[in-house]
């Protein structure tokens, strides 16, 4: 695993051995505690505060949960290219509750 930190996007992502992904994969996802800008932080913080995300929160989680869905380890019947095309339907904070509901059911865990 890379020690330097990796920009996907308008996000950089610092390695930390505090949050390892527990399954062995070619690219771990990030967590969203690694990033380094303060951008994913503070969206992060107002969504699980259950505040209104703004156009550039939303987007910056949406940015987010692609890189970890992406490259996360995907239980039971999973279509990765399905999950991953229900990101552009996102629009709302109860949206991503929503989808981090349903994406749990896969083992997929990113908050």
């Amino acid at each position: 695993m890379s020690v330097e930190p990796e920009q996907i996007g308008d996000l950089v992502y610092a390695p930390n051995p505090d949050y390892p992904y527990p399954f062995p994969v070619e690219r771990p996802p990030h967590f969203w505690m690694t990033e380094q800008t303060g951008r994913l932080g503070d969206a992060i913080e107002r969504y699980f505060q259950g505040e209104r995300l703004s156009p550039d929160e939303l987007m910056v989680i949406k940015a987010y949960l692609q890189q970890y869905l992406e490259r996360a380890l995907l239980t039971g019947d999973a279509r990765r290219d399905r999950l991953l095309q229900q990101l552009a339907t996102l629009r709302t904070r109860r949206d991503i509750e929503r989808f981090a509901d349903d994406i749990a059911e896969f083992g997929v865990e990113p908050f």
